[in-house]
């Protein structure tokens, strides 16, 4: 009787025993998978790290702080529209009418806007459609026939006074940089532009934005045009070219201006 149950004990603890070997041998081969798989993640992880580091090397400062690029011509303002053949053949045109502005342009330090041909062609377009609209019909305006005066208030607009690249605005308020110009004192605005380029804000070209403001101290007043190409600096003045789609005149102050009977 002992001696059976001295056999029933041994059997059953070395079963229990088996059962105890085979559980940690178990649980250490799922150890063992789980840090491979753990190592495998790691390094997976570390590869994608490395390929994108390059990628990041380029921070926005680097395109914040970039100098904007200037153009020199060898030569006065006048001289450089007249040598860009076919491009402001409209403008050189009106500043012949008014008397002093091609000296202005030649001697005097500026800061000058140029419209190019297709803003005058948008102008006169607007404001001739205005005259055949009107009751009674008004006679089709050219820029030989508009009237000098206006045409010498309005080219002025284009003209400020003194010498101003656009690293001169970086400093300047959110609303820009309050500037006169030329004879009349007329107020306009001035404003640097950052535009983007490859996903980075604000690292694309530096233009600006120049403002016909109106006579007013509200911003929703003011007409705006922006540079298609910025500080062309010349032997008496800095030239910026406007956007081919720039109304002449700045809209319809101008259109009311020439229509006006």
């Amino acid at each position: 009787m002992n001696g059976r149950m001295v056999r029933l004990s041994f059997h059953t603890n070395g079963s229990n025993a088996t059962g105890s070997l085979n559980t940690k041998s178990v649980s250490q081969s799922s150890i063992n998978r789980i840090g491979v798989i753990q190592l495998s993640t790691m390094a997976f992880l570390l590869m994608i790290v490395l390929m994108m580091a390059p990628g990041c090397t380029k921070t926005d400062s680097t395109y914040k702080n970039a100098s904007v690029p200037s153009v020199s011509f060898n030569g006065d303002a006048y001289a450089y529209l007249e040598s860009q053949k076919g491009v402001f053949d409209s403008l050189l045109k009106a500043l012949a009418r008014v008397p002093g502005l091609i000296d202005s342009l030649r001697s005097s330090q500026v800061t000058f806007f140029a419209p190019a041909n297709r803003s005058f062609e948008i102008a006169l377009f607007n404001a001739n459609q205005a005259r055949l609209d009107s009751v009674p019909q008004m006679p089709p305006l050219d820029i030989n026939t508009i009237d000098v005066k206006l045409l010498d208030s309005t080219l002025c607009k284009y003209i400020v006074r003194d010498k101003i690249v656009s690293s001169d605005l970086f400093n300047t308020l959110s609303d820009g940089r309050d500037v006169a110009t030329i004879k009349y004192s007329y107020v306009m605005n001035m404003k640097m532009l950052f535009t983007n380029a490859s996903g980075y804000v604000a690292g694309g070209p530096t233009l600006i934005n120049f403002s016909d403001r109106n006579n007013s101290i509200f911003t929703r007043y003011w007409v705006t045009t922006k540079t298609s190409t910025s500080d062309i600096v010349t032997s008496n003045a800095v030239v910026n070219l406007l956007d081919v789609g720039h109304d002449f005149g700045f809209g319809n102050t101008f259109i009311r201006s020439v229509n006006r009977r």
